[in-house]
């Protein structure tokens, strides 16, 4: 048993003998805290640990009431609770070698992937820009090289944010950097000189519209599918009835990111109705679009703060409900440092922006051969989704819905809520007619499939035909795309 822990088995009771003082280590505090087989005696030592911490005492560790063994009532065997000895404070040697090791550890497990061979692929789209292998292969390479950069770039944010231990921090970080894939082929779209203003317009929307509806309707699609046909392991996530398996999620964050996302349609359709129903000009368009962008931030900005600050408790305590305390919880590692982390996030996002960029420059040789809408609405969101799109389902599989769902929708409002504004304020800024006229093909999309969507998921619940009717939807979806004719939006 490691220092700092107090081991108990699930359904086991343990009785504490106490006598005479000793240290009780943070970690040892926050274990039992977190532990859901701590018994009462247990959670009393934590908590007169905490109010002795708050007190002023100590550094890093709190006097309590020592306990020489934790007595189990089955077995009557004495089970060792090591504390923190007063005397023997960790060395600074041992302190480094432990990050030292510990960031090894999580480099190892973010690089030991699959997607690392693909990394090849970066200086081949390189050699094939400058080179001049050809539009083609400039966009098929770089393509590629996307999807491992997009993996590592949210691997870095995610040990950032766990490193940095501040939830709103944390969040501000995932919110921000979750999408920056997009946000870089936004802007290196917008800014390309091999693209006439409307292409570049139209193929950012579709892109955009693509990535809120490979969320929405494949993701998810396929997390409800596979996890509905795979085997029961977490119960607390499932319903059996009669044999048949259904998986449940917490419903207060997925209400809200779906009535944000019916406020986004909203704002789609309403500049949509105003350029195609009325003899309006360009800068009419461009007035109602800005203006609305900024309304459409402020309500992510909202959101954020909703679910960051006034009611984090409210959305936990739900998700809490739906755990499986009888289950046990991964053994997590130390996150990486703080610098490693920035570093590895700033490298790779020069190396995204290089990266998109010529993939960018490349697409308006590809549009010859094929459709603009199918290229921004299919095949662009998958560049920056595909590692997100496999976690989910890899979750939903797991029986952990709720980490699918908060995936797949989440992935939609960031989008819709937040890259959408961004990119008709980065428009603004560049002198480009970026607006939020859709067309009307593609707001008729986006609104049935939020409408779909919001019906499946108000009871709760998912099984895997829920899941078919979402991918079913995706594919007619990619069908009417492939076969546009071209400039429809």
């Amino acid at each position: 048993m490691s220092d700092g822990q107090v081991r108990t088995s699930v359904g086991c009771r343990s009785q504490l003998d106490a006598g005479g003082t000793a240290e009780l280590d943070r970690m040892t505090v926050a274990h039992i805290l977190d532990s859901t087989a701590a018994s009462p005696q247990q959670l009393y030592i934590a908590r007169r640990a905490l109010r002795a911490s708050y007190s002023g005492s100590g550094g890093g560790t709190f006097p309590v009431v020592a306990l020489d063994s934790v007595k189990s009532e089955k077995s009557g065997e004495a089970l060792a609770v090591p504390f923190l000895d007063p005397q023997r404070e960790p060395s600074s040697g041992s302190k480094v070698s432990k990050a030292v090791s510990s960031n090894k550890e999580g480099l190892e497990e973010i690089f030991y992937s699959p997607f690392t061979l693909l990394l090849v692929f970066v200086p081949l789209g390189a050699a094939s820009e400058t080179l001049g292998w050809g539009d083609g292969w400039t966009f098929v390479l770089n393509f590629v090289a996307l999807l491992p950069l997009a993996k590592f770039l949210g691997d870095a944010t995610e040990e950032l944010a766990v490193a940095i231990k501040n939830d709103a921090v944390a969040g501000m970080l995932n919110a921000t950097f979750g999408n920056v894939v997009e946000m870089m082929i936004t802007v290196n779209t917008l800014r390309s000189r091999k693209m006439p203003f409307a292409e570049r317009t139209s193929v950012v929307k579709c892109t955009l519209l693509g990535s809120i509806l490979s969320n929405l309707l494949l993701v998810l699609g396929m997390s409800f599918c596979f996890g509905g046909l795979t085997q029961v392991k977490v119960e607390a996530a499932t319903v059996m009835v009669g044999g048949e398996k259904e998986q449940k999620f917490a419903m207060k964050g997925v209400i809200m990111s779906m009535g944000l996302l019916i406020f986004c349609c909203m704002s789609f359709a309403l500049p949509t109705l105003f350029a195609q129903g009325y003899e309006s000009d360009m800068e009419d368009l461009l007035d109602v679009s800005r203006f609305g962008a900024l309304l459409v931030a402020s309500a992510y900005i909202a959101f954020l703060i909703f679910q960051l600050f006034s009611h984090k408790q409210t959305l936990e305590q739900e998700e809490e409900c739906l755990k499986d305390d009888g289950a046990e919880e991964d053994q997590e590692r130390p996150p990486l440092a703080i610098w490693l982390s920035l570093t590895m996030m700033v490298v790779v996002t020069v190396i995204t922006d290089i990266v998109s960029d010529y993939l960018c420059d490349s697409i308006n040789g590809v549009t010859a051969a094929m459709n603009v809408d199918f290229l921004g609405t299919i095949v662009l969101p998958i560049a920056g989704n595909a590692c997100e799109h496999l976690g989910a389902v890899r979750f939903a599989m797991d029986d952990k819905p709720g980490l699918a769902v908060g995936i797949a929708v989440g992935s939609s409002t960031q989008v819709a809520l937040f890259v959408v504004p961004f990119a008709v304020i980065v428009g603004w800024m560049l002198d480009v007619p970026m607006t939020l006229d859709f067309g009307m093909i593609n707001t008729a999309v986006i609104f049935f499939s939020v409408l779909l969507v919001v019906v499946l998921m108000s009871d709760g619940r998912s099984h895997w035909l829920k899941g078919y009717l979402l991918m079913l939807a995706y594919t007619f979806i990619a069908v009417l795309f492939w076969n546009l004719p071209p400039k429809i939006v």
